[in-house]
């Protein structure tokens, strides 16, 4: 059936008909056609999602089906005799009979006496069983294979055809009642206009086709993602199906449904555990990339400490040398008056009570002689050597924990304070000196992080930092700055340090695959399934905090989010592209039920439905339009 689109086109392409009996037809198809589009649309959208069957309900629901077709074939045909007979005489007592009125006119008749005779089902996987048996009996081709010893077919299996197809179209009308009237309509009307189309698809309902015409054009979207997913290494065996180029309605819809099914639906679902696959090894050849040795989170951790620790003790030793060497040339005699630290030591006082630092810091300074305190509690600075000005700078990088905020605070300033009492004084060893213990501040003591790690929680021998935790402190909960400092530090560090950064891209790279695979859900071959959801907002969530690339690169980068990108085209389908009324499923647990529980009293032509039903759905069209669905585009 063409689709709105299509008519459009004709219109346009032949305006100059306008007024003729074809353009009168193809504009009435028009309408029609996107009557249906924005129905369906609506139901789809708007539709709850239905929940899954109980296994009770499944019982039951196959109970009603039986009944349905039994009552069907033996009251429902009878009632549709007496029905057509009634329609007949009516018909010929008008005066009417003969003319196409009067045939649907017995039709009707016939209609209503099969249906007053035929149960309905009530409950909700009855009616959808029910639902996908009128379908699929649609389709049944007039001549059944051969049932039962005598080689018969069963004539009231046949009669019960139309009849269970009535049922079902009355007793899922809660679920279905919307685009399956409006596409009934269009299908009679539009196929009339078709033949006015020249080119448009006729390929007859539950044809291999699919939703797109065959040697339709690739889309620049559909092009753009063939091109990635190949790029990555989703080809041969692992190669996007049609439905999941194209994002297309209908080949979703057929490739979802299709692949509940069992031996019919196995190559499409043997593909999505090829692409399982893949999408996972991709993210372990990149935890292999840098070569890791370690996996746990806590021996991690303990390398990263390990390296920051030993390059820090490294840099101490530097900054001791260069002030003994100061002291020895008598740099460090100059006396010196910090008034700026008075100031700053009587301002900071008030906060005594919610820094304990403060305190201490003050007292020392008036141990050493820097500071001297009145009987009023005044403060006023002393002429000291330089030597006692950095005695106290020491005092207040030990009294100090860095990792509590206010006390951070507090020592920055009194430390900023005797920088400038002291700034320019001295020789060029002091100089020397203080430079190299200001970039060992600024790296080590400064920075919260790498504080934490070096530091231990006050007055304890625990450490500020678990290394089980130093994974996510770096990587997932600290600022993109204070990360690359830390990366800075460890890339500095010399082979450890290199090897501890690796350690942490490695398991970045677990970490993103990890946060999406299910820990309870596996697919047929063992592989968990992955939660594209999950995938893309670890991905969204470091990309925006600007990790992502300060940890891969650009390229790298990139490289992850399109496998994210490729995670949604494989398990995910635009709203409305999965059958509400999961005919091909119903279908299935309505046989399954019957087979499985063996529920006694069932009609003969009960069963036989079922399995015809099944057959039809599993037939060797079905198959072809599979393997068109799992062709590469270029193949």
């Amino acid at each position: 059936m063409a689709i709105a689109d299509e008519y459009a086109a004709w219109i346009v392409k032949n305006s100059a008909k306008r007024g003729t009996p074809e353009f009168d037809t193809v504009a009435q198809a028009y309408q029609l056609a996107k009557s249906e589009e924005n129905a369906a649309t609506f139901q789809q959208q708007n539709a709850p999602l239905p929940k899954e069957p109980s296994i009770g309900e499944q019982i039951v629901g196959a109970g009603e089906t039986a009944l349905t077709i039994g009552t069907g074939a033996v009251g429902g045909a009878a009632g549709m005799i007496g029905g057509a007979l009634k329609g007949l005489a009516g018909q010929i007592l008008s005066g009417q009979f003969g003319t196409p009125e009067a045939v649907r006119a017995v039709e009707q008749a016939a209609a209503k006496g099969a249906q007053a005779l035929t149960y309905a089902p009530r409950t909700q996987a009855g009616q959808e069983q029910v639902g996908a048996i009128g379908e699929a009996l649609q389709g049944v081709p007039a001549v059944l294979p051969v049932v039962g010893p005598i080689g018969a077919v069963s004539a009231a299996t046949r009669a019960s055809t139309p009849i269970v197809a009535a049922t079902a179209s009355r007793a899922a009308a809660p679920i279905i009642q919307g685009s399956k009237k409006v596409g009934q309509v269009i299908s009679n009307a539009a196929e009339t206009a078709r033949q006015f189309i020249p080119g448009a698809e006729t390929t007859p309902r539950g044809g291999a086709s699919g939703g797109r015409s065959v040697g339709a054009a690739a889309t620049p979207a559909e092009l753009q993602r063939v091109t990635t997913s190949e790029q990555l290494g989703f080809v041969g065996p692992s190669s996007l199906t049609a439905g999941q180029r194209t994002r297309d309605f209908a080949d979703l819809q057929f490739e979802k449904e299709t692949a509940k099914l069992g031996d019919v639906g196995a190559p499409l679902r043997e593909r999505v555990s090829n692409q399982t696959a893949n999408l996972i090894q991709q993210f372990d050849a990149m935890v292999d990339r840098t070569e890791p040795m370690l996996v746990e989170p806590r021996d991690i951790g303990q390398a990263v400490s390990q390296a920051i620790v030993n390059k820090a003790e490294v840099a101490r030793r530097r900054v001791s040398a260069a002030y003994t060497r100061a002291r020895e040339d008598g740099s460090m005699l100059e006396p010196v008056t910090l008034d700026n630290l008075a100031t700053t030591a009587a301002d900071v006082r008030r906060f005594e009570g919610v820094a304990p630092n403060v305190a201490p810091i003050r007292r020392e300074a008036i141990r050493l002689g820097v500071l001297a305190e009145d009987a009023d509690g005044n403060l006023t600075a002393q002429a000291r050597a330089i030597d006692d000005t950095e005695l106290l700078r020491q005092f207040v990088n030990e009294a100090t924990d860095w990792t509590d905020s206010r006390q951070s605070l507090m020592a920055k300033r009194i430390n900023a304070s005797i920088d400038a009492g002291t700034e320019g004084r001295g020789g060029e060893t002091y100089a020397a000196a203080r430079k190299l213990r200001q970039d060992f501040a600024n790296e080590f003591e400064n920075v919260g992080l790498t504080a934490q790690i070096l530091s231990t929680k006050k007055n304890t021998s625990e450490r500020a930092i678990a290394f089980e935790n130093v994974f996510d402190k770096i990587i997932l909960n600290a600022p993109l700055e204070e990360m690359n400092k830390v990366r800075k530090t460890l890339i500095s560090a010399g082979p450890d340090g290199k090897q501890a950064w690796n350690e942490l891209k490695s398991n970045t790279s677990r970490y993103i695959i990890n946060k999406a695979l299910s820990t309870a859900q596996r697919d047929e071959r063992g592989l968990p399934l992955i939660s594209p959801d999950k995938l893309n907002s670890v991905i969204r969530s470091m990309d925006r905090a600007g990790k992502l690339k300060a940890l891969y690169g650009k390229k790298q980068a990139q490289q992850i989010r399109d496998l994210g990108d490729i995670a949604i085209d494989i398990y995910t389908a635009p709203p409305g592209a999965i059958s509400f009324s999961n005919a091909a499923s119903a279908l299935q647990i309505a046989f399954d039920s019957v087979a499985t529980f063996g529920l006694t009293g069932i009609p003969a032509p009960a069963v036989t439905a079922l399995r015809e039903a099944l057959k039809y759905v599993k037939n060797r069209k079905v198959r072809m339009r599979v393997q068109q669905s799992l062709k590469p585009l270029n193949p």
